[in-house]
């Protein structure tokens, strides 16, 4: 699940650098024109991501995979917002940027938010999964799975005046496994649910060790609580039975609080980006844009609409409107050939 997070981190730093040169470009020279290279590039870059978002569905936890999903939406919408601006202004020599300044601003700071909170849903799955607690979950699963003989039998929670021999060995092998792992959790709470297990386990082989084997067997396959007791000793019969059943339940409740600790621990610190080179433009508005380059983050005071609308002289569609053909279109030059297929080699890296 690692990799594909980080395979699937890689191309959206990748596609938010892309989307950063397709603003600072200008629109293409004419509506007939092949389409600029920028949007090709941010194109086939965003058709990757989806089918990277694909493969992640499958893997990821579920806040994982919200975050990756907000995250191509962001993208999305700033490759759409670039692709109305360059049909609105064809043939204008000035970048994406100037024509519309809060639409940069809007998308760029949309794009980084969203990757900043990709990052952290990841860190909190990943992060928060290293160091010595990590080691010590893994280690306390593979000597108590869930799964076990012994423990399937403590959850069935039959009757307890026979015990099998492989249930009373299968807890003093499980207690005397997380007795001698003498690496301690760092987190106080997994710490205690972990004290709490040991000592459960203690107290329920304490207590098989207080059943007999039967008299009339040759051999031991279960110790029980003498059944002789029922006449001759009710009283110590019934208590004995209840001292059983109270030793198991104090296992099972102590167990299923440490898993579910485990489960939901702490995520450590949320990681932070790493500053980029820092870039100044000026907006068509001359108001000052900071771009922190490959985030693309804008720090334009102004606020803008998700989407970029069509003004309506772009009534008449022309060969390169078609977003379906917006690849094959940028096949006509043999720049956007090299460049696009570079792009998408480099994706895949």
């Amino acid at each position: 699940m690692l990799d594909v997070c980080r395979s699937y981190l890689r191309a959206t730093q990748t596609l938010q650098a892309d989307l950063y040169r397709s603003w600072t470009a200008p629109p293409a020279e004419s509506l007939d024109a092949p389409v600029p290279l920028a949007v090709a590039t941010v194109e086939a870059g965003v058709l990757n991501l989806r089918n990277q978002l694909r493969e992640l569905q499958m893997l990821a936890a579920p806040q994982v995979i919200s975050a990756a999903e907000d995250l191509y939406e962001a993208i999305r919408a700033a490759a759409d917002a670039q692709f109305e601006l360059h049909l609105r202004s064809p043939g204008n020599g000035g970048r994406l940027c100037d024509l519309d300044s809060e639409a940069f601003a809007h998308h760029s700071g949309r794009v980084d938010s969203a990757l900043e909170e990709f990052s952290r849903a990841v860190g909190r799955q990943t992060v928060s999964a290293g160091g010595p607690d990590r080691d010590k979950m893994t280690r306390i699963a593979h000597a108590i799975p869930p799964d076990v003989s012994w423990m399937k039998f403590l959850l069935s929670r039959k009757p307890l005046h026979r015990v099998p021999v492989s249930v009373a060995a299968g807890v003093d092998d499980a207690q005397e496994a997380l007795q001698q792992d003498i690496i301690d959790f760092t987190d106080p709470g997994l710490a205690r649910r972990h004290q709490d297990l040991v000592g459960a386990l203690g107290r329920l082989a304490d207590e098989f060790g207080g059943t007999f084997p039967p008299e009339d067997s040759d051999t031991l396959s279960y110790t029980e609580v003498p059944p002789e007791w029922k006449r001759t000793d009710p009283t110590r019969y019934y208590e004995t039975l209840q001292a059983l059943s109270h030793a198991r339940e104090d296992v099972l409740s102590a167990y299923k609080k440490l898993m579910n600790a485990m489960s939901s621990q702490s995520p450590a610190p949320d990681p932070q980006p790493p500053a980029g080179q820092s870039v100044n433009i000026t907006a068509g508005n001359n108001s000052p844009v900071n771009v922190s380059a490959p985030y693309a983050q804008a720090s334009n005071k102004s606020t803008a609409s998700a989407t970029v609308g069509r003004s309506s002289d772009d009534a008449a569609a022309k060969p390169w409107w078609n977003r379906g053909a917006v690849l094959w279109t940028a096949l006509g030059s043999v720049a956007a050939v090299v460049g696009a297929v570079a792009t998408v080699i480099a994706l895949y890296k």
